[in-house]
């Protein structure tokens, strides 16, 4: 890569110059600085939006030393009114020019942006690439470890050979101008691409959503052609992970491979608007709330907004939020609704019951994924909310460029008890006492879900790990004879829940068993540092090593004796199971060995999560009594 890169600077011309007008009237020449920066831009790109701003203060940093940056923008589907509102938004202190054909593009043969190129007083480029390395597709480190630009620029002018020339850019590829071409099979944008568009992309990729930039208009979609191409080809998108050979999920995304050949045929013809007449009626989205009905009560994260900062990594923030409920409440739908999707990569509401309060699974309530549908209840089926409760917002945030301040809320829709056939809670198998070694490409983690609703039904599966995560496969066997769900290459940008098409029965499953694999090698991109030991934490640099797991159990059990005939061991393996579990309790969580699990010394996922489904009687303090009646209910 290295070789062709270099390849790609010697062919470059040997005086590059621009002589231009910014979009705010200035003059732009190249000639006369000892170092020339130029940078392609594009208004869209998530990419050009988070480097915009530093490398604003680059140009400031370098200011009185001879050094121009000079901005360049050749996307066709950028409007001059696009160009001059991202300068102000992200506060572009340099000129930035307008390249309407590609003109400056193909003579610097710029293939993306961001792209920089720095050229020395003879107007040579001497560095081509990228700006640094903290930010990719998918990437986000808490701060650059290789700052390309900033070093070539200070060899340069320290008259100090070059000792990186070149670098892969990352980012969007620049939307070129394209000739019209032979169209053997009559493909035209608006008789056959604007209907792909619709089934498989327009859902995100359209004006108020959260795709980066729209997809639903002619003279936007010529523009992101070969990046939609790219990112569709290589599996990015549509976003969907699941081995399509286990398991079948209602909330399935793919492009069937019929799809993505119009769409390559359309660009191998030159893009060909074809005839108004033949676009497809437009779309009728539900904008807002994807609820059956309009929410009976929408609570917000806090009375204020969040200030998401414009760079860099923000940790998750817990938000507390008491919605005063007096009574129980069952609530039968909910969703979370971003203040500022361009922010907010997820978002997990859980429900908080009052100490000492009897209370099932985890109090997970709803959550946010980009890009993930929202999959109803059936009839009849509820969460229940206990009196007293709150609820506590899960939020993760990755900045975009620009200080965003994010309002979240969640709608809800309640539903009388009388009318609840089906309580829905939330299980979890979790392992927080993993170590993953230094460099180590596939480290395997496992975990069991200790209980399972023997009347009940499994509905969904959310597997969650963080940067390092490369697969998760769930089964029904340690032998892993029988998978409900793989998932080959998992990606941290994309927290799906697997929603089941048909509920799996829980009866004949005695438990579900999880592996999770980690890369903590250099050769995963994602990596934050493959030379670390990785731990459990919340922070993405941290890991995860657990899975959600919604299930149904119907209220009222038919044949309640025959049931309990059925799943009760004899006596003394009864107590033995019993025994058994409290022995593994105490093992893992009881660190200074005195007989009390106390809430200071137990692990932060045991907080949130469960201590208070052991704590019965709320002192924050679990006794041997008290893991023994958990352990009564499930044996």
């Amino acid at each position: 890569m290295h070789l062709l890169l270099a390849a790609c600077l010697a062919t470059l011309p040997a005086d590059l110059q621009i002589n231009a007008s910014a979009v705010d009237g200035r003059s732009v020449h190249t000639a006369g600085n000892a170092v020339t920066v130029v940078c392609f831009l594009g208004t869209e790109c998530p990419m050009a939006r988070l480097y915009g701003p530093r490398l604003s203060q680059l140009a400031e940093r370098f200011e009185g030393q001879g050094v121009r940056f000079v901005g360049v923008n050749s996307n066709q589907q950028d409007s001059l009114d696009e160009i001059k509102a991202y300068v102000k938004q992200l506060k572009i202190a340099f000129p930035l020019v307008r390249d309407e054909r590609n003109t400056i593009a193909d003579q610097f043969q710029a293939q993306r942006t961001p792209e920089v190129f720095v050229l020395n007083s003879d107007h040579k480029v001497v560095y081509r690439g990228a700006i640094d390395d903290q930010y990719a597709p998918g990437i986000s480190r808490a701060k650059p470890g290789q700052e390309y630009l900033r070093t070539a620029i200070e060899e340069l002018l320290a008259s100090k050979p070059i000792s990186v020339a070149t670098t892969q850019p990352t980012g969007c590829l620049i939307g070129r101008v394209r000739k019209a071409l032979p169209n053997p099979k009559g493909i035209t944008y608006t008789k056959q691409v604007s209907r792909v568009l619709a089934k498989n992309c327009n859902e995100c990729h359209r004006k108020g959503e959260i795709g980066p930039f729209a997809l639903d208009d002619y003279d936007e979609v010529i523009g992101w052609v070969d990046t939609m191409m790219e990112v569709i080809d290589n599996g990015r998108m549509p976003p969907w992970h699941a081995d399509p050979k286990f398991g079948h999920f209602a909330n399935a995304r793919s492009m069937p491979e019929a799809d993505k050949e119009i769409i390559r045929d359309w660009i191998a013809a030159g893009t060909p608007k074809g005839d108004e007449a033949d676009l497809p009626p437009a779309t009728k989205y539900t904008e807002g709330w994807q609820l059956a009905e309009q929410p009976d009560r929408v609570i917000e994260m806090r009375d204020r907004p969040f200030m998401v900062k414009a760079e860099g990594t923000v940790e998750y923030q817990y938000f507390v939020v008491d919605p005063g409920f007096e009574e129980d409440k069952w609530v039968s739908a909910a969703q979370v609704i971003p203040g500022s999707p361009s922010v907010v990569h997820h978002a997990i509401v859980f429900i908080r019951p009052p100490d000492g309060e009897r209370f099932r699974g985890v109090g997970w309530l709803t959550a946010y994924v980009p890009g993930q549908r929202l999959v109803s209840l059936e009839k009849g089926r509820a969460r229940r909310v206990p009196a007293g409760s709150k609820f506590v917002f899960q939020m993760h945030y990755t900045p975009n460029g620009t200080e965003t301040p994010d309002t979240s809320r969640v709608g809800i829709n309640f539903v009388n008890e009388s009318e609840v056939t089906h309580e829905i809670f939330t299980l979890v198998g979790i392992d927080q006492e993993f170590e993953i070694p230094p460099n180590a490409p596939s480290h395997k983690v496992s975990a069991t879900v200790p209980w399972l609703p023997k009347h009940g039904e499994l509905l969904g599966i959310a597997p969650h790990m963080h940067y390092r995560g490369k697969s998760f496969r769930l089964f029904t066997d340690k032998a892993k004879e029988n998978t409900l769900l793989n998932v080959p290459n998992y990606d941290f940008n994309w927290q799906h829940s697997y929603q089941l098409t048909k509920p799996i029965p829980l009866k004949d499953i005695e438990r579900l068993h999880f592996e999770a694999t980690f890369d903590n090698s250099d050769g995963n991109p994602f990596n934050p540092d493959p030379k670390q030991w990785v731990t459990w934490g919340d922070q993405t640099w941290e890991e995860m090593a657990v899975a959600f797991f919604e299930v149904a159990e119907p209220r009222v059990i038919k044949d309640t004796q025959a049931i309990a005939e059925r799943n009760r061991p004899n006596p003394k393996q009864r107590q033995a199971k019993i025994d058994a579990y409290i022995a593994r309790v105490f093992k893992k969580l009881d660190t200074n060995k005195d007989g009390i699990i106390e809430y200071s010394e137990s692990p932060i996922v045991l907080q949130r999560f469960s201590f208070r489904t052991l704590d019965n009687n709320g002192d924050r303090r679990i006794t041997r009594e008290e893991v023994k009646t958990a352990a009564e209910r499930i044996y």
